[in-house]
């Protein structure tokens, strides 16, 4: 089965790049696609509309959609054996909710179900021929469409979202393989991302070689293999645990990498902490840093104290003092899109640096803020607090206020900080 995979022209803001060069599990979207397509026993091919033939059976898709191959294998699994349109649908929860703001995808005739544009046509085509761009035959696949609606599974892992005051809530966080997304912005790199790992490292179990000779309590759980490439150097203190590591990848002195994938090459320094991030080629940590959720596109410096839920371009340097913010205090997180405002709905959400960019110390960004490429920021000296009270009142809120610490009333009449408790402790 053909598979015919159409340009759409849309570019991955503050990247520029084309959408289907987004970095997933350090490959590009457009790889990744084809692989899973492949998998699933159809040959993906550059999508021209002058390529589709007045009868057949074809697999029609956008270059901006992401699909797992266990998606696409239980799509074609259940779609009917007659002539017609069918599309994707994954039944509610929380594969289909993980990464959904901003993506392009809708519930029309497949309620409790989000539909994706996977389409397979069948029999007759005619109509879909005379469509002059994507968006044209998308709409006449759209009218033409019966959803299939697939079950990812029910596998979720709960967590904790940080938020001033109660109630404490939890984000579900999808463990299964059957995923599908409509990427358009850097968030959906970021929280696919956070996914592919174990997607990744679930895909390598299920194709070993041996698996049905492996029984015991470590070799069943795929949580606790490893992958790893050719040349690999880990220090005897090191922790790796759930990651896939590329060929020569150095792992430093009582380093760890949790459920991470690593790019060729890349160097983890000592005492350095990767979990639930996706490292591309080339990438190098100074010592002592600290990345939680994080994605990296290759052949950048990476220094931080704790950085979390964000995502850094190609050959970016990134010093330690460097702060973007992931905590949402006065309420969810929204980011700019095409020039405006647009919620998330996330309490949690870091920012984004484009390609070349160097962030200098004490460089402070609010949550969901994206830096355009080959940005420099570099901070005032005089930024810095130089001059602290002698004596300080407990309870009572101190903040920043040239180059100082002052009561948060005197420096700012009227104002509360919201990531204060305002309670009085019982």
């Amino acid at each position: 089965m053909r598979a015919l995979r159409f340009l759409t022209g849309l570019a991955l803001e503050p990247f520029g790049d084309p959408i289907s060069s987004a970095l997933l599990g350090v490959e590009e979207l457009g790889l990744a696609v084809a692989r899973a397509l492949l998998q699933a026993g159809a040959k993906p091919e550059p999508g021209f509309l002058g390529a589709i033939p007045a009868r057949g059976e074809l697999l029609l898709l956008p270059d901006t959609l992401f699909v797992t191959r266990a998606a696409a294998r239980a799509f074609l699994a259940a779609v009917p054996g007659g002539p017609g349109v069918y599309r994707l649908a994954l039944r509610r929860g929380p594969a289909s909710e993980y990464a959904r703001p901003l993506q392009r995808v809708d519930e029309d005739g497949c309620p409790g179900a989000v539909g994706y544009d996977l389409y397979l046509a069948r029999g007759e085509l005619e109509g879909l021929r005379g469509a002059d761009s994507w968006e044209a035959l998308r709409e006449r696949l759209r009218a033409r469409a019966t959803p299939v609606v697939v079950e990812p599974g029910p596998e979720v892992e709960l967590l904790p979202e940080v938020r001033p005051g109660p109630p404490r809530t939890s984000l579900a966080m999808p463990r299964t393989l059957c995923l599908a997304a409509d990427v358009r912005h850097w968030v959906h790199v970021l929280w696919l991302n956070h996914l592919l790992p174990r997607v990744r490292l679930r895909e390598h179990w299920q194709d070993h070689p041996l698996r049905a000779r492996l029984r015991g309590a470590g070799a069943a759980d795929p949580r606790r293999l490893n992958v790893l490439g050719r040349g690999c150097d880990i220090h005897p203190t090191a922790l790796v645990e759930g990651s896939i590591l590329g060929d020569h990848v150095q792992i430093g002195p009582f380093a760890s990498v949790r459920e991470c994938i690593l790019g060729d090459g890349v160097e983890v320094g000592s005492h350095t902490h990767f979990k639930r991030c996706v490292v591309g080629a080339g990438c190098n940590t100074l010592n002592d840093s600290y990345f939680i959720g994080c994605t990296f596109y290759p052949g950048s410096t990476l220094a931080n104290l704790m950085l979390r839920n964000s995502v850094l371009g190609r050959r970016v340097f990134m010093t330690t003092g460097v702060t973007l913010r992931d905590d949402g205090l006065t309420g969810p997180i929204s980011v700019v899109q095409a020039g405006r405002e647009v919620p998330t709905g996330r309490w949690v959400l870091g920012g984004c640096a484009g390609h070349g960019s160097q962030l200098g110390a004490r460089a402070l960004l609010e949550p969901g803020r994206a830096v355009p490429n080959r940005t420099t920021i570099i901070l005032r000296p005089e930024e810095a607090v130089g001059k602290l009270p002698t004596r300080v009142e407990p309870r009572r809120p101190y903040t920043y206020f040239e180059s100082t610490l002052l009561p948060v009333e005197q420096a700012y009449p009227g104002w509360s900080p919201p990531e204060i408790d305002q309670e009085e402790p019982r």
